[in-house]
């Protein structure tokens, strides 16, 4: 269960209760605290397990990608980069980074990837006096993707407050070995993150506060992240996810009891 963007009508409350013997045979896998509480409350009979669903395939960033990724972008080795992958779907707040990048004081790149995109920020963007913006219209292959990180200081991720599914963008800095700059829209993740080296966090929906942290780290980028990171953020190996997948199905068959919330 990625998100549960839908509420109930009444053909599927309908449903369900027809369906209601074959809900002890169903076992959700939320991704985030969150989502599990959201889906609890709506279907409080349903077994559930919480586990992220990004997986680590252990092929971090090389010196030669990150080396090839300033050159691609025509950006020194000495100037910070940051870079804002994604399209921007509602949940994502670009509103906040539209209003925290002309308080900027100090020379920045920014390195923006995906589809949608809003050419009129875009524009915005370009003319502030000391941010350079480099855009790659996506989609994009994963060769490309892996060269927009590899220029990067640090990945920036914003979202709403009370987002609360996993974050795709999160798992790729740790699988990728990135820095990360990420609002604290969901609680449990910024926990996570707080005590972690690699990752900085600011209040959500708060420009200044924004604006304040890039300061920070285009005078000293954060270290990046070491092997333990996926750990960190709970992401599993190819192998190691099989093997929860396996068990949590065996339990079914088995009548096993499952809690409600086991994070991994």
């Amino acid at each position: 269960m990625h998100e549960q963007v839908t509420t109930e009508g009444f053909v599927v409350r309908v449903l369900g209760r027809l369906a209601r013997r074959g809900e002890q045979r169903t076992i959700a896998v939320c991704p985030t605290q969150a989502v599990g509480r959201q889906l609890s409350t709506s279907f409080p009979d349903l077994p559930a397990v919480i586990s992220p669903f990004a997986v680590d395939d252990g092929q971090c960033l090389t010196d030669v990608e990150r080396d090839g990724g300033r050159v691609a972008f025509g950006i020194p080795a000495a100037e910070a980069v940051v870079c804002l992958v994604g399209g921007w779907w509602p949940y994502k707040d670009i509103d906040t980074v539209d209003k925290a990048l002309p308080r900027l004081k100090e020379p920045l790149h920014l390195v923006v990837v995906g589809t949608p995109l809003d050419e009129a920020v875009l524009g915005r963007w370009r003319s502030l006096p000391g941010l350079r913006v480099h855009t790659v219209p996506g989609p994009v292959s994963e060769a490309v993707l892996r060269l927009v990180y590899a220029a990067a200081d640090v990945t920036l991720v914003t979202r709403l407050p009370g987002t609360g599914k996993e974050s795709g963008l999160v798992m790729d800095a740790a699988r990728l070995r990135v820095p990360l700059l990420v609002s604290n829209h969901d609680p449990a993740l910024t926990t996570r993150l707080d005590r972690l080296p690699w990752a900085r966090t600011f209040p959500a929906g708060e420009p200044a506060a924004l604006t304040d942290v890039l300061h920070k780290i285009i005078r000293m980028p954060p270290a990046r992240p070491g092997p333990e990171a996926p750990g960190q953020v709970g992401m599993r190996s190819a192998a190691e996810q099989a093997d929860f997948l396996t068990h949590t199905f065996a339990s079914l068959e088995n009548a096993e009891p499952r809690p409600r919330s086991a994070e991994c």
